[in-house]
């Protein structure tokens, strides 16, 4: 029995990859769940829903100039390594690392000059301009998570998962420590040390492999750029465009009603890993039954009718036990209660729309894909809205 154990694993790589990066991702998710269920206490309702307005908004600053790099690097340097053409890895990288570096630091610049009026616009205060120069420093410092599609372009899936599960840990060590004990600016400054902390694993194996080291190979940048890269961008773009919604809220809500929403928003996370747990499942499986040709629709119909059982539970320990959840955590929510019931009922039934996009994604079908998640966003937003207005 063993024996076939090993062998089946030894054929589904992608299986046992897939899982041991979930496990990761998983296991570091928590840890964020824990700090940021731990800063919420520590901040109160306002200063936590400024805290939780200038992570995703430079977060997705930062995105907005990945320019596909994320893809593209995994992709190509795949290709590379199996075409034995290694030599045009380092140029491939010195490329993305020129155009991410000098688009980023000029992004930077201009929302510096401006600090006051993004301060009054996201935070309703100008005074509080001095959250967005760490807001700032976290979006120079995601620049290192480009070390994680290179690692993952060469399959070295165990230091892949150790570099999530890193990044996520420290972040959630360096935000609740910093935060503890200097407050929200250094709260929002331990993500950036998180993400340098995360990506050292991955500049050591880069520098230790000496693909920084310049080298007359080239590949063809322009039309991986023009045919690939800036296409993949906008499908990104439409994936991460969940980072705006607590900024957006912010310019129509005042951010104690924000903290409330970024206290229910911890949750919402966390119940978001079950259907993506399961979408995990899903994903080689789909992936392996349509390369074969069969047909894969009976897999899904399985994963939705067993998700249809979280959803029935999930709902109903939400509707009766919400008030007491949030009593234990901080009794200082407790007025958000109806935007806790809300929104992570809405997460559970929009779990269904996750699945469904890993399931398309599995069939290669990746823009179909792309759009189910920017209906699931603007789903949640307007569901988001419209509670949020009701309170």
């Amino acid at each position: 029995m063993k024996d076939n154990y090993r062998r089946f694993f030894s054929k589904n790589n992608l299986i046992f990859n897939s899982g041991m990066v979930f496990s990761a991702g998983f296991i570091g998710a928590l840890f964020l769940f824990a700090s940021n269920l731990m800063l919420s206490r520590v901040f109160g309702p306002e200063a936590f829903g400024n805290y939780k307005t200038i992570i995703p908004l430079f977060m997705f600053v930062a995105a907005l100039v990945d320019f596909g790099a994320m893809p593209t690097l995994t992709k190509y340097i795949a290709e590379f390594v199996a075409r034995k053409e290694t030599g045009k890895i380092n140029n491939l990288i010195w490329f993305f690392l020129k155009v991410k570096g000098l688009s980023i630091v000029s992004v930077v610049m201009v929302i510096y000059a401006a600090r006051d009026t993004f301060a009054q616009m996201f935070l309703g205060d100008a005074a509080l301009s001095y959250l967005i120069v760490p807001g700032l420093m976290l979006s120079l410092f995601i620049l290192f998570d480009i070390t994680k599609p290179i690692v993952a372009g060469f399959q070295n899936f165990k230091l892949f998962s150790f570099s999530g599960f890193l990044t996520n840990a420290s972040i959630g060590a360096a935000t609740v420590t910093m935060g503890y004990f200097f407050g929200v600016y250094y709260a929002i400054l331990g993500w950036a040390v998180g993400y340098f902390v995360g990506n050292l694993p991955n500049i050591w194996f880069i520098l230790k492999e000496k693909y920084l080291c310049k080298n007359a190979l080239k590949p063809d940048i322009r039309q991986i750029f023009s045919k690939y890269s800036l296409p993949m961008h906008g499908i990104y773009l439409l994936n991460v465009s969940n980072l705006l919604i607590i900024p957006v809220l912010s310019l129509f809500f005042a951010q104690e009603l924000i903290g409330y929403y970024a206290f229910a928003w911890i949750f919402y996370s966390g119940i978001m890993l079950i259907p993506i747990a399961l979408a995990q499942v899903l994903f080689p499986k789909v992936s392996e039954m349509h390369a074969q040709g069969k047909n894969t629709k009976s897999v899904l119909r399985g994963v939705l009718c067993a998700y249809s059982l979280v959803v029935f539970i999930g709902i109903g320990v939400i509707q009766l036990f919400s008030a007491h959840i949030i009593a234990f955590v901080s009794y200082d929510y407790i007025s958000g209660l109806l935007i806790f019931k809300w929104l992570n009922c809405a997460g559970l039934l929009l779990g269904y729309l996750l699945i469904y996009a890993h399931y398309l994604s599995a069939k290669s079908e990746v823009r179909k894909a792309a759009w189910v998640f920017f209906v699931m966003n603007v789903a949640l937003f307007l569901v988001s809205f419209w509670v949020m207005q009701t309170v």
